[in-house]
């Protein structure tokens, strides 16, 4: 392979000195030197390309610690509802859709990304409008949180909830019409994804989805991210026959990482060793996952005290719940210790979190280890600060979506938690300064994976209206860096070969226009990706 060295540029190595040198030389896919212009200009030989950079900068490629890229790509193949701000927009962005689109006989309209915090009336959409879109094609549409859906009459009554004689999965919420007990369209948490219950709505093709797996990796290409996570991965939904058909047919361009979500599947996995386990084609299963509650913009977090709005209809001291006992939680983790797997545990709320420090310390006791196994704790909006102490003891890694200060924060200070809880939802100033590693994420296809905003989101902590919430949540451009570099390296267990620009790990790394270290912070969110290279090859170029 051709030798290639990057020179006259800002090379953020994100190593341990935090140094910016001026050049680096790659070859078969590795970085094989870097230091200053001269002293890498002078292992240039008869083989080597030199790339001016004219300036520009190189940071380590983007890692993303958690999202479904597989969901992602489906997301591709339906009605997108991110953009809609009322009832009306919405209806007509799924009539706009039905009329476009050819729906075979059997498919369902299916859109994705609705936030009713955007509404003029905050209100969630019900069955009663989704019949205005159609009465005779079954019509789903998720949340932005991806834990609430909304169904017509149709789809409805072929997930069992038609009539007024249905039960629901436990941990699952079916809203009904007031003083009744027919279900008004708004399905929560397990109602939707209990595994019985996801079978119902028929998937895309096997074919469809491995294009858009495909189509999603470009765009993951074309915001810098060099590896990403699928947190989905089960017997019922296909997603590792799907991903492994990618790697037999050579279709990954990006490093994906499999968490499963059913000890079956686990199965594939025992008898490894550590959680480092190769890649094959570009993929790995390696870890597990499961989820302790619901979402704080869906109101379905579990929180230690009640929502500062609550939702209409329930009781003065609502505060969302769980959706499993301890002892339900404390076993899997202890299967997990023993079967020598990181796990991965959606916590929004503090009460899910409590509930993730209780139960993985006494499986702790129980086996007598596991804190080696870096734990992750996903999301963590309502982390409170008096358990942090609890994380770094458990030596739990926290991944927070931070991004939610910049998209609902403003509902988070208005509804969800209230003035002065909202000042420390993602408390990352906070678990940095408690010495705690953390990493940042979007949630993909809650959110794209938006690398760059992210550490903007991180510096500056703004609301889209302008308002700072927690100042002192406020970190360093540096350490925004670092927590989508090489701290998501050290939680998939693989910081001795990705995550910062050094000699031996791999050339995964970004070609950016401005240097973040350089800019004003207001300016972050303005870098464009120009050119992302996974082990020394180019995968996307503007």
């Amino acid at each position: 392979m051709t030798k290639k060295i990057y020179f006259n540029g800002n090379i953020i190595t994100v190593d341990k000195k935090e140094s910016v040198v001026e050049a680096m030389l790659v070859e078969n896919g590795q970085i094989k030197a870097v230091g200053t212009k001269e002293e890498v200009l002078g292992l240039a030989d008869d083989k080597t390309t030199n790339v001016d950079l004219e300036g520009k900068t190189i940071l380590p490629g983007f890692i993303d610690p958690h999202g479904h890229i597989v969901a992602m790509s489906q997301v591709l193949l339906i009605a997108s509802l991110g953009q809609v701000s009322s009832k009306e927009e919405l209806l007509a962005s799924l009539k706009h859709y039905k009329e476009t689109t050819d729906i075979p006989e059997g498919q369902w309209i299916i859109g994705f990304g609705y936030d009713n915090s955007k509404f003029p009336d905050k209100e969630h959409p019900t069955k009663f409008d989704l019949d205005e879109v159609s009465t005779d094609i079954p019509v789903m549409i998720s949340h932005a949180s991806g834990h609430i859906a909304v169904m017509n009459s149709l789809a409805l009554d072929m997930y069992g909830y038609g009539g007024t004689d249905y039960e629901v999965p436990e941990g699952g919420v079916v809203r009904t019409v007031e003083g009744s007990r027919e279900a008004n369209g708004i399905l929560e948490e397990n109602a939707i994804m209990d595994p019985e219950k996801k079978k119902i709505c028929p998937a895309p093709t096997f074919q469809q989805v491995l294009d858009a797996i495909v189509k999603a990796q470009n765009l993951y290409a074309s915001l810098g991210v060099t590896t990403t996570q699928d947190a989905s991965v089960d017997e019922g939904n296909h997603y590792n026959e799907m991903l492994m058909a990618c790697v037999q047919g050579g279709k990954n361009i990006i490093d994906i990482v499999g968490l499963a979500t059913q000890f079956s599947t686990f199965n594939m996995m025992k008898n490894e060793g550590t959680p480092k386990r190769e890649y094959v084609g570009h993929y790995k299963l390696a870890g597990a996952k499961t989820w302790l509650d619901g979402s704080p913009q869906g109101k379905t977090a579990w929180l230690s005290q009640p929502y500062h709005v609550v939702p209409e209809g329930e009781a003065a001291d609502y505060s969302g719940y769980g959706t499993q006992t301890d002892e339900v939680v404390r076993e899997y983790f202890v299967k997990c210790i023993n079967n020598n797997l990181q796990v991965h545990v959606h916590t929004n709320g503090d009460l899910a979190c409590e509930q993730f420090l209780r139960c993985y310390k006494e499986a702790m006791d129980i086996t007598g280890h596991g804190a080696e196994l870096r734990p992750v704790m996903v999301h963590c909006q309502a982390l409170r600060i008096d358990q942090l102490d609890r994380v770094k003891e458990v030596g739990a890694i926290p991944t927070f979506f931070n991004d939610h200060v910049r998209f609902w924060g403003d509902y988070h200070y208005e509804s969800v938690f209230g003035p002065e809880r909202a000042q420390n939802i993602s408390p990352i100033g906070s678990a940095l300064e408690k010495g705690i590693l953390f990493t940042l994420h979007q949630d993909p296809p809650v959110k794209i994976p938006n690398q760059i905003l992210g550490i903007h989101n991180a510096v500056n902590r703004k609301t889209e209206s302008g308002r700072v919430l927690g100042e002192h949540q406020r970190i360093s451009v540096m350490e925004a860096i670092k927590a989508v570099t090489i701290n998501g390296a050290y939680q998939y267990f693989e910081e001795d070969t990705k995550g910062s620009i050094e000699v031996g790990k791999l050339a995964d790394f970004v070609i950016v226009d401005k240097n973040p270290l350089a800019i004003p912070s207001e300016e972050l969110e303005t870098i464009k990706v120009l050119e992302t290279v996974k082990e020394g090859n180019t995968i996307f170029k503007a």
